[in-house]
Order: structure tokens, then C-alpha cells, then sequence
């Protein structure tokens, strides 16, 4: 930190948690949740380095970097048996990897079916401007002895006024799948040739307009973003007609879940997979400095949230204040999932840019002074949930 608030005084809704909270370990976690608040109120050019660091110094012990963790839809893995121990530990710790690489398979096939499978159809959806389509996939198509399955997705081909817009939301999931969160819907790019597409889009003579618009490259093909309609594989939910979209502002769902986050201890009435979804929601937006978020799509049936509108994440310009929300009911919250807690851990630098700019230069999503910005804000994130293990104890607030 290159300065300190004025007075000594924690900012922001860290302020509010000082007044109800006392003792040492309670002023330790406000003052890193003052210290988040402080670090994200100023520029990239005011920062620095040491923020993190301060950060870090208040948690007691040092982040030791977990296995692989992950948990399927809706619930998380099995504690190991009473008395078991390191052996408990390593079977948890190898039953979690095993999950973990088995959904990246999954994602990783559902990306490639995105990407290469045969389009069939175009619909305009939403506003014109917007260019934005359903589209029907065949997936398996080509395969030996399969019928393809007709699917719909999202598609968006990018426009001129904005020829790299498809990039952010390919990266928010690519930092949602390195994280082993399971809230973002599968994202991957793919070139469409401008021929294909008009003949896909057909007589429609609003979305032929849009023809015009497009970003053409030199060989005649078009950028899209390709979107699955539900995280996860092919299944119900990519069908589920028990969605609904629940804005982020002032709905009430948003202040149950909140609430259920900051008990201690499991709430009454509380859905233990939407609370784990809730705070990935929370982790994701802040670590990507998304702070325009609109609304999160609620699943009755799974009983499961996704984030299906990610253009606004890695902007530009971070603006503290946009990041507020995020921020507030992270600091409050008195429990996080512990795989999203390893995952953080495991999250460095070198990971990032693997995830973010896989192939240099040429195909980064993010530029590099976004990548600076995600890892102050993956130390400061494991920070204050080192300083809540510190105060509140490992078991308790890991529980999820």
C-alpha cells in the first residue's frame, strides 16, 4: 500500500463489520477487508506489490497448495472416514482429481463440439444491434454409427465496432474452468466463413442486415463467440425450462444468499449447492474486476446458478466503486467451498497466463496489465480467507 485510509478507519462495508465485531482475530480480518477495499479504490499506477504482501502477513499460517478439487453438480466431495488420518486425506485429495479431470475432459469436449460441429440454423434473438443468434449444433455429427443430436447454442459473430468483444467472455470462463468453478457455461471462439453464414441466416431480412456489420478477415471468415446454454455437458439443463433470471441489484434472493453466507453455520432453509455457487459468483466477478454484473441465472430444478452474460468482465478500467457489491459480501462472508479456496492457491501467475494467453501475444484474451490485476486480486481474495480460517478455524469456515 502506498497509503493508508484516512484515520486508520476501515472503508467502506468493512466499517459496518468493525462496529459489530471485536477482539484481535475480528479486527485482523477487517483490516483485510479494509485492505482489499483500499487496494481496488485506486489506479494500477497507485498500487503496488506490497498491498498483497500486507495482506498476506496478517494470516498465520502460509497457503499450502491443495490437490485438485472439484464436486460434481450440486454437491461436494465426501469428508474422508473419522480417524482416517493423511490416508483420508490423500484418498479425498485423489477422488477430487480424479472429478476435476473428468469435468475438464467433459468441458474440454463440449468445447471442441462448439467449435467444430456442424451449424444447421441461425435465429435472431434479442436487439438487432446486439447480433445475436440461436443456433441449432449438431453434435456428433461425423462420428461413426451416431446420429447427430441437434442442440441450440449462442452464437454472436463480432461486429466491426467491436472486433475483439468475444475475447473477454471466452476469458471469464477460461478463469472459471481453471478455478474448478462450475457457474459459467462452456465459451469457446470460432471462425464462420461469410458465405456460411448468410446462407445459415437465410431470407430473414432484419438479420441479414447484420451481414453488413460483421468483421470479415482477409480470408473471409468471421469471428463468433459460441456459447453452451447451461454449464455443465449435454443434459437437462441445457433444456431446463425452470430457469429464471434473478438481477443482481436488489433482489431478494441475493439477500438470502447472503445471508446464508455470512451464518457461521448451515441456516435454516439453506440449498448448500446454490450457496457454493453463489460465492464462486462473487469470487469470479471480483477476481475479474466484473463489477457491471446484471443478473445470474437461477436453475430451480438443479438447484444451481450460472453467469451467462460475461462481457463486461476484464474491462479495460476497473472502477473501485463498481466492484463494491462483490467486495461487500465477500468480507461478510463466514464461509467459502474449500476447493475454490485450493484452487486459489494453485492460481499463479504462470497459471493465468497459460489460461488467459495460451499462445502469446497473437491469442491473448486479456493484456498483460489485466493479468497483473487478477493476481493482486487472487492474493488479497486468499488472503482474507486465510485471516476468516485464522479467526473462525479451518473446518468451520471451509465447510462448503
Amino acid at each position: 500500500m502506498t497509503r493508508r485510509a484516512r484515520g486508520g478507519r476501515a472503508p467502506g462495508p468493512a466499517r459496518g463489520l468493525l462496529r459489530r465485531l471485536g477482539g484481535a482475530a475480528s479486527r485482523g480480518l477487517l483490516v483485510a477487508g479494509a485492505m482489499i477495499a483500499a487496494s481496488c479504490a485506486r489506479p494500477s499506477s497507485e498500487r503496488s506489490g506490497v498491498a498483497a504482501g500486507a495482506l498476506a502477513a496478517l494470516a498465520e499460517n502460509e497457503v499450502a497448495p491443495g490437490a485438485p478439487a472439484a464436486r460434481s453438480s450440486g454437491e461436494p466431495p465426501a469428508p474422508p472416514a473419522p480417524g482416517a488420518g493423511a490416508t483420508g486425506d490423500a484418498q479425498l485429495a485423489r477422488a477430487a482429481g480424479d472429478a476435476h479431470v473428468a469435468r475438464a475432459a467433459g468441458d474440454a469436449h463440449v468445447a471442441r463440439a462448439l467449435q467444430r460441429s456442424p451449424l444447421r440454423a441461425l435465429r435472431l434473438t434479442g436487439k438487432l444491434a446486439d447480433g445475436r443468434f440461436e443456433a441449432i449444433l449438431a453434435l456428433g455429427a461425423g462420428a461413426e454409427g451416431a446420429a447427430p443430436r441437434e442442440v441450440k447454442v449462442k452464437l454472436a459473430p463480432v461486429q466491426k465496432k467491436a472486433p475483439l468483444a468475444f475475447r473477454r467472455p471466452v476469458a471469464f470462463y477460461r478463469l472459471a474452468r481453471a478455478l474448478g468453478a462450475h457457474v459459467v457455461p462452456v465459451a469457446a471462439a470460432r471462425r464462420i466463413g461469410i458465405g456460411e453464414l448468410a446462407a445459415l441466416i437465410g431470407r430473414e431480412p432484419d438479420a441479414r442486415k447484420l451481414l453488413r456489420r460483421f468483421a470479415v478477415m482477409n480470408d473471409g471468415t468471421v469471428d463468433a463467440l459460441l456459447l453452451a446454454p447451461a454449464p455443465g455437458p449435454p443434459g437437462p439443463r441445457w433444456a431446463s425450462s425452470r430457469r429464471r433470471s434473478v438481477p443482481f441489484d436488489d433482489a431478494p434472493e441475493l439477500d438470502v444468499w447472503a445471508r446464508w453466507a455470512r451464518s457461521p453455520s448451515p441456516a435454516r432453509g439453506e440449498r448448500t449447492s446454490i450457496l457454493r455457487d453463489y460465492l464462486e459468483v462473487l469470487a469470479l466477478d471480483y477476481l475479474a474486476g466484473n463489477g457491471l454484473r446484471k443478473e445470474i441465472v437461477l436453475d430451480v430444478g438443479a438447484g444451481a446458478l450460472s453467469l451467462e452474460a460475461n462481457a463486461s468482465a476484464f474491462p479495460p478500467h476497473v472502477k473501485a466503486r463498481e466492484l463494491d457489491r462483490q467486495l461487500e459480501r465477500l468480507v461478510e462472508a463466514a464461509r467459502f467451498p474449500r476447493a475454490l479456496r485450493d484452487a486459489l492457491a494453485r492460481f499463479g501467475p504462470e497459471e493465468a497466463a497459460a489460461a488467459l494467453r495460451p499462445g502469446g501475444f497473437e491469442d491473448e484474451l486479456v493484456p498483460p496489465r489485466a493479468l497483473v490485476e487478477l493476481e493482486e486480486r487472487r492474493q488479497a481474495l486468499l488472503s482474507l480467507i486465510e485471516v476468516k480460517i485464522a479467526h473462525g478455524g479451518e473446518d468451520a469456515v471451509l465447510s462448503l
